[in-house]
């Protein structure tokens, strides 16, 4: 079997015919000794000093993470294709860590700086967090991140033109790559340069990111990364934040998009304690389906090949798993206060009406002009209309009473609307 069935938006479960020749390329030259066949603790170290120049790693929050992370490696049968783009995410996310390292250190002003009052707005992913974050992104004052500074958070060049075209350009050729190995992703989510999008490239400079289990399949991994204390990642993060808001207007406030926090919450609270969290909810059969779908391009992407069944029992664990870990430390954090919930379908009907909620909730300015602002961007930029996912929970061995029932007492707390399963 070498494709689903044709109405869905991800068909293909290997590779093409151009990605098996150049995977066969990059095996024969793993072969040769032109590219390492093992990724190594000290290679990803040396690669990204020869980069950059620098040797300050900054504090050993990274270190046990980034052990365990090549520690399993070898316990997951990469295609060659699958290595060697492993190994250059590694490397780049050394260089940055090394790059912010030495920026902090010579802006030692910036240990005292202050991210205040910040917006998360997390949920499963496929909930809605894109529309919102990108509306409540509108207004002057509001500040996310676009994917060329995710991707690339400290300056190349003094001059800043030439550095904002050197990092661009940086972004540009990463989604070329993105959509040659996997076309589809401009159905699902498409990702520009300049598009707002998820921090979580952030914690790979730490190399404490779950999106290395739920991309990767790493489990082995992703297991130890729960257990592992996020507080020293998450430090490492704001003053990353501190970096990328330097010489910004006063005043601006941190508008940030990630599902990731969800597994984190404590930890996020324990660094920003002024946090404000928008909490995202949807029929979790929808969620856990449509991510599949999405998450598949990248077990494709490593491997060489989809495993649906797998794939899907391994999300629909973590995904419970993440709600249930984000519930207790809701609870446990005594500030029902700085969370606020929306429900999907609230959000497709009105998106406007949710807007106005959520920014008098926050705290966050909201006048006739602003609400000008998302009414043309909901009449001509509005994604979430265009109807080109197509996803099936059975492709992925998902029953959806079985996750209706496993998700009950989340269901039941957010009154989540479900779609009737025949």
């Amino acid at each position: 079997m070498s494709d689903l069935s044709a109405p869905l938006t991800v068909r293909d479960l290997e590779y093409r015919p151009h990605l098996k020749a150049l995977n066969a390329g990059v095996g024969l030259l793993h072969g040769l000794g032109v590219l390492p066949q093992r990724i190594t603790p000290e290679h990803v170290k040396q690669a990204a000093m020869k980069r950059t120049g620098l040797s300050d790693f900054g504090d050993s929050s990274y270190e046990a993470p980034y052990q365990k992370l090549l520690e399993v490696l070898p316990n997951h049968p990469l295609s060659s294709l699958g290595t060697l783009l492993t190994e250059q995410t590694m490397v780049k996310a050394m260089s940055n860590r090394l790059r912010i390292q030495d920026h902090l250190n010579r802006h030692p002003a910036l240990a005292s700086a202050r991210v205040e009052r910040p917006v998360f707005v997390l949920g499963f992913p496929r909930t809605g967090t894109t529309l919102l974050q990108n509306l409540l992104g509108l207004d002057e004052g509001q500040r996310s991140l676009q994917f060329w500074e995710i991707q690339t958070p400290i300056p190349l060049d003094p001059d800043p033109r030439r550095d904002h075209r050197k990092r661009f350009n940086i972004a540009k050729r990463t989604l070329q790559l993105a959509y040659l190995v996997a076309p589809e992703q401009r159905q699902i989510h498409e990702i520009k340069p300049e598009t707002p999008e998820e921090c979580w490239p952030l914690f790979s400079n730490s190399f404490a990111v779950l999106n290395y289990d739920l991309l990767s399949m790493f489990a082995d991994y992703g297991r130890w990364l729960l257990d592992y204390d996020m507080t020293g990642p998450y430090a490492f993060y704001r003053d990353t934040l501190k970096v990328l808001g330097q010489g910004r207007p006063a005043g601006e406030r941190y508008l940030l998009k990630c599902p990731e926090h969800l597994w984190f919450i404590d930890a996020l609270l324990a660094v920003f304690p002024d946090a404000r969290i928008v909490w995202t909810h949807r029929d979790p059969v929808a969620s856990v389906a449509s991510y599949c779908s999405l998450i598949s391009l990248g077990q494709r992407m490593l491997y060489g090949t989809i495993d649906p069944a797998r794939l899907g029992a391994h999300i629909q664990d973590r995904f419970h798993m993440g709600v249930q870990r984000a519930m207790a430390a809701r609870d446990a954090s005594g500030r029902e206060d700085q969370f606020f919930d929306v429900d999907f379908k609230d959000l497709v009907r009105d998106p406007a009406a949710v807007v106005r909620e959520v920014k008098a909730w926050a705290d966050m300015p909201h006048d006739k002009a602003g609400q000008a602002r998302v009414e043309r961007y909901l009449s001509t930029e509005r994604g979430d209309k265009k109807g080109a996912h197509k996803y099936s929970a059975e492709v992925y061995g998902l029953d959806g009473q079985a996750i209706h029932r496993e998700y009950a007492d989340y269901i039941e707390r957010f009154r989540i609307p479900l779609k009737p399963i025949s």
